[in-house]
């Protein structure tokens, strides 16, 4: 049930910024892309990378590498989408925006660490993914927790991303009446969704550990993958 409500979510909510991007996007503004393809990278396709690593969780073998790699080219993509976002609101501001300093409001002060932290979290499932090679460079005793910064970093990025659409939100120049809260409201139930998602547990195996749990979830035996 959880995973639908997730999907269905995630959907209405890129149907909804797509309906309101679009005709300003085909009439040629830069700025448009920036909360389309933000959107579709954090609210579809990450969110759909990260339901694909729940689902693997209890996986092992050749069933879980096909799935890592799945959710490898996920990730990729949302990456790609996130990060063709940044540059279109960062030359925006050069063009359209005549000028306008960088990174000056909460928003995008949260959106420039989110971004990083976007782009940490597939370098270092690059690192961690086993078949190719990367992770034997490191003593055998740094696997685990290579692999589990992998996640945390992934789910701060997940999590700072839905707090930076939040944050965008409010602005006069955004905020247009009862749709946009609408709106809202759906990230809001798409993070929290996600959120339970990533506190609970796949077959009796942590996705992410509580505070308590890190530092020996961090030092279990990994994974063949």
């Amino acid at each position: 049930m959880l995973p639908r409500t997730i999907q269905s979510l995630s959907v209405g909510c890129c149907v909804g910024v797509g309906m309101a991007m679009l005709p300003a996007a085909y009439a040629g503004e830069l700025f448009p892309w920036h909360p389309l393809l933000i959107s579709i990278g954090f609210l579809a396709l990450m969110t759909e990378g990260i339901m694909t690593a729940v689902r693997f969780r209890p996986n092992e073998g050749t069933t879980r590498v096909a799935a890592i790699t799945n959710h490898a080219l996920i990730q990729a993509a949302a990456t790609a989408c996130v990060t063709l976002g940044f540059y279109a609101i960062y030359h925006s501001k050069a063009g359209d925006l005549k000028g306008k300093q960088h990174f000056t409001s909460l928003h995008g002060k949260v959106g420039l660490v989110t971004f990083l932290l976007a782009l940490a979290s597939p370098l270092l499932g690059v690192l961690s993914f086993r078949r190719l090679g990367l992770i034997q460079k490191f003593p055998q005793d740094w696997h685990p927790r290579l692999k589990w910064l992998h996640r945390l970093v992934s789910a701060y990025a997940y999590i700072l991303g839905m707090v930076t659409i939040q944050l965008a939100l409010p602005h006069a120049a955004v905020f247009t009446g009862m749709w946009c809260r609408l709106w809202q409201a759906g990230v809001a139930a798409l993070a929290g969704c996600m959120l339970f998602t990533l506190r609970g547990r796949i077959s009796g195996r942590t996705v992410l550990p509580s505070s308590a749990g890190t530092v020996a979830a961090a030092f279990q035996g990994p994974k063949d993958h």
